[in-house]
């Protein structure tokens, strides 16, 4: 008996007949499907002992019943979203703003309340987006973020970006959207310059704080501020980053947002700061030929969330010790190093305009005469 020949994605599985088609990634969040992007589960056309005719027809009504669960949300955010992220436009996007915008769909989760339901806002049709729905909720987007003890501007004016990026890109390419221009193309929040300088003072008060509530803090502070990183940049680091030859060694800083990539010499005090980080990796037995440097309480890689976490917890902790004046979060530390260090190209920093940015210390001069 010759083995019948069935359309794409149908096949025979111990008697049955199922259509098991991969679904598009931008369409996964609509319709189950397993870890491969497969259908899940399949649908049942039949058994082998069917009609040729009968698995066809029940074939064609499961691909008509698909499409159209799919069509229902190929108009939403979430969907256009998915879209232009999985689009040769995104993939041509520098590497650090795709591992950001990854993290900038979070937006997509917001809850919100439409016609008295509680839905997520990347559910929202595009054409039910207008310029003061996009307004109410960056609004809103900054306020939790205050509550949870973040600044929040730069982040919500990179989601708000990123939204009408991937707008603008779907009014280029899909039909039918329903809008003739993004809604999301709102003023941005202004984002303060690094204006604070962090005293020694402030600095030695809130690392012996921060010592008492994490270990780990103190040397990741320190290792942040005299090597002029960013947070995201010092949890990068991994043991293969670093020479620990004490004469002609360093830490190389790969540095993120165009700054130039460094290598940071050792100092007595760098060096002691690298020592703890090493003694912490040791205690947690982690590890290994290219470990992260920084490991949090379960001896793994220290993530962004995880250090959030902690900010928030020692920025409480502060306010209880009436210290609230005092607090700094770790960016200002970049901007200290940077004041402090003997050359403000220490950072990477490619222009001028960038280096002032960060140079907060009051500067000294000799009078003229």
């Amino acid at each position: 008996m010759l083995k019948r020949k069935w359309p794409k994605y149908v096949r025979e599985v111990n008697g049955r007949i199922v259509y098991r088609p991969r679904i598009p990634a931008e369409e996964r969040h609509l319709i189950d499907v397993d870890k491969h992007g497969f259908l899940k589960p399949p649908v049942r056309l039949g058994s082998t002992k069917d009609k040729e005719s009968t698995i066809l027809s029940a074939y064609i009504t499961a691909k008509n019943s698909i499409e159209i669960q799919a069509g229902e949300g190929k108009n939403t955010i979430r969907y256009i979203v998915a879209k232009y992220m999985n689009s040769p436009v995104f993939r041509a996007l520098a590497t650090t703003s795709r591992h950001r915008a990854k993290s900038l769909v979070k937006i997509l989760d917001h809850s919100i309340t439409a016609n008295g339901e509680a839905i997520l806002f990347g559910e929202l049709s595009i054409a039910s987006i207008t310029r003061p729905v996009a307004r109410r909720l960056a609004d809103k987007r900054l306020e939790d973020m205050i509550e949870r003890g973040l600044k929040g501007t730069s982040t919500i004016n990179q989601e708000m970006s990123l939204l009408h990026s991937a707008t603008r890109w779907a009014l280029e390419r899909m039909d039918s959207l329903g809008i003739t221009e993004s809604p999301f193309n709102i003023k941005k929040f202004k984002v303060e310059e690094n204006g604070r300088y962090v005293t020694d003072e402030e600095y030695d008060i809130q690392s012996k704080v921060a010592g008492e509530m994490q270990p780990y803090l103190p040397f990741f502070f320190e290792i942040t501020y005299l090597i002029a990183t960013r947070g995201v940049e010092t949890l990068d680091l991994k043991t293969s980053h670093i020479d620990p030859n004490r004469e002609k060694g360093g830490i190389s800083v790969a540095r993120r947002k165009g700054s130039k990539d460094n290598v940071i010499e050792w100092t007595d005090r760098l060096y002691r700061a690298y020592l703890q980080a090493i003694d912490y990796l040791k205690e947690k037995k982690a590890y290994g030929e290219d470990v992260p440097l920084i490991v949090g309480t379960t001896g793994t890689k220290l993530s962004v969330s995880g250090l959030q976490t902690a900010m928030q917890r020692l920025k409480k902790e502060m306010k209880e010790r009436g210290l609230e004046n005092v607090f700094w979060t770790v960016h200002l530390l970049k901007s200290k190093a940077v004041s402090d260090a003997d050359s403000d190209r220490i950072a990477g920093h490619k222009s001028e305009a960038m280096r002032n940015r960060y140079s907060t210390k009051t500067e000294r001069h000799k009078a003229a005469r």
